[in-house]
């Protein structure tokens, strides 16, 4: 269910096939094997395996990296490594010798190194660096490092695994695979990916919280954590403690070791235990026996010293008649003065040390060239069984590594994913909400000038028609001026002044009557303006309101899908933590499950050697009790059976409790190796609670962060919006009061001059006044 909603959030099934692009670097469509020739294999990658290649054309070596890309966009992943390294041309950077993208495979082609990666040295001379070694590697890999920072990359995986070695003594930092390309010097990164133990913790905290990107000083810390596996194996001071007791011990006897100045030291070639105050010494020798055993390369040789000894068993006199044979055949020294029964007891104490005896020795002769003189180092050490058991631990651990790695991967792939279409997700936002501004624009824009048009319209028409009423009205006028004037003319032929009265009495009335219709005209035009400018002002009014309600609803629905995104980020971020815990946990049942086996393979030799032991013992002890029944002589030979019958039983009970022991032993390491792996999974369970706990608060937190701030921008849009308000009632009171001064201007100058608008429209009769 989990997945689906995750298929959900990526919608996956939606992505589009991406098209097959071609890569700079790629060669598409060549078969790598007919250019390069598998000879033999050198390890397994992260992603693949990697190949020990030679040109065929050149013989020139490289390391093939094979690995399985099921699809475009996991091609384009590992095209980052691809053009790294193509581009970082550096002494002590390993070069790219080619890629290859052929039948769903891709083959990387880099520099080959003989001299292996740095961990797999020191694992093979079974020491660390020295410190000329030390600062001769890390002064290499700061030079690397600022060539690889000068380009605005972080490697993001450095570790002693990914330093190679030349023949010639420089290294190749290797293994881009993780590394991250920026297009700025002091960009930052948030993905969780690389090794943990080699992790900055500014890059373990982008875990569970993005807030605290890294850039490219993380590589820096990872340099300085590098050195750490030189140290790591020490876990006590066992070796300063061994060094004091040897300066302020009893001096009992040396023996020379016999070998050359050459051979290395090691702690496993020869052994001293020399007597303590009390109870058992190092080796579980009794207190006042000395143990020496020297090693001349192959053959060891074991002595046991005697300075003092007060109490011996009555009985051993019979262990020793009846062994002494084994113990010179040993190899036994015995001095002068030792007595009989002490020897009973070195026998007696000598099977304890035969497990250590019988262990294999590994020697090993290297001889090589410095400086054109040949040295030659032979070491010997002995092989034991925890040291098997810690080669496999570490193979095992390079695979639970490699399955993190992969993890990291996808999730890094997934998280670019998420981002992209988040990203993709906003521009389309951002987009719409311009456009549907624009539209909502684009509609008052064009009410606006549908409404201008029609007023100028209606203001031309009105005019029109006042025009068309004036010559009308003056027409008719002049048609009854003239019929009037005939009328009087006949009646007052010879009355002159009452003719230039009454014809200046008809202009007087014909301008009163054109005043009265470009006044009614004005007052209409006026009228019209004012409901004009009214409407406009309302529409102007309703576009801002529009607009206003418009930017409201888009800070809701941005708030909103960045709310979504953010949810969507950190539901990925548990969905690949789950996974994550649900792998560490994977790992931690098959790490019990190993120690149960392993405990439980001891425990069956354990039981398997006991009876032999027991056998063993019984006869011995049994033999030994009846020499000294024989030596003592006491009894009939009834007393003697029936003594030997009596610690027959004895032994038979003492065999019977010795397995009872043995077996609650087993029982009891078995309950102890069950808690053990129990508080295990209990530890790791309670640190991925701890991490989900965090990450939930996180999300938690980040949530009610991005909501206070919504509110604050909404806050802070509304205490804006008054003033925007105001501003706008302010321009459109300003416009309303400019156009009743207009009109009232306008008025002022038509009563300063009442003849001049009427100029045009002044009456002039069709017959002048000249004219008889």
């Amino acid at each position: 269910m989990a997945f689906a909603n995750f298929r959900r959030i990526l919608r996956l099934s939606t992505f589009e096939k991406r098209k097959s692009r071609e890569y700079e670097h790629v060669r598409r469509d060549v078969d790598p094997n007919e250019v390069w020739e598998i000879v033999g294999e050198l390890g397994d990658g992260a992603f693949g395996k990697v190949y020990k290649a030679k040109n065929k054309e050149t013989g020139a070596l490289a390391a093939a990296k094979v690995i399985e890309t099921k699809s475009e966009e996991e091609l384009e992943d590992y095209t980052v490594e691809i053009d790294i390294l193509a581009t970082c041309d550096h002494p002590y950077i390993v070069k790219l010798l080619g890629a290859y993208y052929y039948d769903g495979k891709l083959w990387i082609m880099i520099e080959f190194c003989p001299g292996g990666a740095v961990d797999a040295i020191m694992l093979e001379l079974d020491r660390g660096l020295t410190e000329p070694q030390i600062q001769v590697v890390c002064r290499q890999m700061l030079e690397a490092l600022h060539f690889l920072h000068g380009k605005k990359i972080i490697h993001r995986d450095l570790k002693a695994g990914n330093v190679l070695m030349t023949l010639e003594g420089d290294i190749r930092l290797a293994d881009f695979g993780v590394s991250a390309k920026n297009l700025k010097t002091l960009q930052k990164r948030d993905s969780f990916i690389g090794t943990p133990y080699w992790m900055a913790p500014e890059v373990v905290m982008c875990e569970t919280m993005k807030d605290t990107p890294y850039d490219y000083k993380a590589d820096i810390w990872s340099l300085g954590a590098r050195p750490h596996p030189f140290v790591s194996s020490v876990t006590s001071n066992k070796a300063l403690r061994e060094l004091v007791a040897e300066a302020k011990a009893e001096v009992m006897e040396e023996i020379e070791d016999g070998r050359e100045e050459g051979e290395e030291e090691d702690s496993t070639d020869a052994t001293s235990v020399r007597p303590g105050k009390g109870g058992t010494g190092g080796d579980g020798i009794p207190a006042g026996l000395g143990w020496y055993r020297r090693g001349s390369g192959g053959a060891q040789e074991g002595f046991l010293f005697f300075p003092s000894l007060e109490i011996i068993a009555p009985h051993a006199t019979g262990y020793v008649s009846q062994h002494m044979g084994q113990g010179e055949a040993a190899g036994m020294y015995w001095p002068d003065s030792v007595s009989f029964q002490e020897r009973a007891l070195c026998l007696m104490i000598l099977p304890c040390q035969d497990s250590r005896l019988h262990n294999k020795t590994l020697k090993r002769t290297r001889r090589f060239v410095v400086d054109g003189v040949e040295v030659s180092i032979t070491t010997s050490k002995i092989i034991s069984e925890d040291e098997k058991k810690d080669e496999e631990m570490r193979f095992l651990r390079r695979q639970e590594l490699r399955e993190l790695r992969l993890l990291q991967k996808e999730e890094h792939r997934n998280q670019t994913q998420l981002s992209s279409k988040h990203e993709l997700q906003l521009e389309q936002m951002h987009k719409r909400f311009e456009q549907e501004i624009n539209a909502k624009k684009k509609f008052f824009d064009t009410e606006l000038e549908n409404l201008e048009r029609q007023q100028k319209q209606q203001v031309e028409k009105m005019e029109q028609d006042h025009a068309v009423r004036r010559r009308e009205e003056a027409k008719r006028i002049r048609l009854e001026q003239d019929r009037d004037y005939a009328r009087f003319q006949e009646q007052l032929k010879l009355m002159k002044k009452e003719d230039r009265d009454f014809l200046a009495k008809q202009k007087d009335d014909l301008e009163l009557a054109m005043k009265k219709i470009t006044a009614d005209n004005r007052r209409e035009i006026c009228d019209k303006e004012r409901e004009c400018l009214t409407r406009k002002q309302e529409l102007l009014r309703d576009r801002e309101a529009a607009l206003w309600e418009m930017e409201e609803h888009h800070l809701q629905e941005r708030h909103q899908l960045v709310k979504q995104q953010l949810k969507d980020q950190y539901f990925l971020q548990r969905h690949e933590l789950v996974r994550k815990h649900e792998k560490e946990r994977e790992q931690m049942q098959r790490y019990n499950q190993r120690m149960v086996e392993q405990l439980k393979v001891r425990q069956q030799q354990e039981r398997a050697r006991l009876p032999k032991i027991q056998r063993s013992e019984g006869k011995t002890r049994m033999a030994m009790y009846k020499k000294s029944l024989h030596i003592n002589g006491a009894g009939s030979a009834s007393e003697q059976r029936e003594k030997i019958k009596q610690f027959s039983q004895q032994e038979e009970k003492r065999q019977k409790s010795e397995r009872l022991q043995q077996q609650q032993k087993h029982e009891n390491q078995m309950r102890d190796m069950t808690a053990q792996c129990e508080s295990n999974m209990s530890e790791l369970q309670q640190l991925q609670n701890e991490k989900c706990h965090l990450l939930v608060e996180h999300e938690t937190q980040k949530l009610k962060a991005l909501d206070e701030s919504h509110n604050q921008n909404l806050k802070e849009w509304r205490d804006k919006l008054r003033p925007r308000k105001k501003a706008l009632e302010e321009d459109l009171n300003q416009k309303k009061r400019e156009q009743e001064m207009f009109f009232k201007m306008n008025e002022e100058t038509e009563c300063l001059n009442p003849t001049t608008p009427n100029k045009a429209t002044k009456f002039f009769p069709y017959s002048s006044v000249d004219t008889p």
